[in-house]
């Protein structure tokens, strides 16, 4: 189950990072040209829709994208369970990992998070906002170890201050931070 749970979330989010990045402006549909994977369902469906046009052909090359990928889990996993002979729970547990990529899959997603490490990831507008996201966390943590009555939840009250304002600080969404942050210390710095 996790197996599974940590391929999907693999497919998933380099899915959500193609749409998210184009939809940003930080990487073109031009520059995925580049990556076999996303290339490969984008040709297809020019193919049979040339009709099509820019984000309506980015998220048809997703969808079929993703649709491959999990067919292919399945037909690899498939594979390597007949091969391994497990035939148990227990014995599942104590074996590789069986629920995987095809090799051909796995070199091709691979590639795919290359791409967006490279090119959407360490792009120069997100290592910004990183930065400043940071600092936010890091002000935040100063603020309220200062002043511990800040924190709502009862947080306040908890013996372990540094260890109760990181589990505060843990829990908040990133809109909160931000508004927390502006609160505390007069300075917006995040969107």
């Amino acid at each position: 189950e996790a197996q599974l749970c940590n391929l999907a979330d693999e497919i998933a989010y380099n899915a959500h990072d193609i749409d998210d990045g184009v939809r940003s402006g930080l990487i073109t549909i031009e520059q995925l040209e580049a990556v076999p994977l996303f290339e490969r369902f984008r040709r297809q469906t020019l193919a049979e829709h040339p009709q099509l046009q820019g984000r309506r052909v980015l998220y048809e090359a997703i969808r079929r994208m993703l649709s491959a990928q999990v067919y292919d889990v399945i037909d690899a996993t498939q594979e390597a369970l007949r091969a391994s002979g497990v035939g148990s729970a227990d014995a599942a547990r104590a074996a590789k990992p069986l629920v995987q990529f095809s090799s051909g899959m796995q070199a091709q997603s691979a590639q795919l998070k290359q791409f967006l490490l490279h090119n959407l990831y360490r792009h120069p507008q997100v290592n910004e906002t990183t930065g400043r996201a940071k600092d936010v966390v890091r002000e935040l943590f100063g603020a309220y170890v200062a002043d511990p009555a800040q924190m709502g939840g009862g947080f306040d009250a908890r013996g372990d201050r540094e260890r109760a304002v990181a589990d505060y600080i843990a829990g908040m969404t990133d809109r909160f931070a931000a508004r927390e942050h502006e609160r505390l210390t007069g300075r917006h710095l995040l969107p």
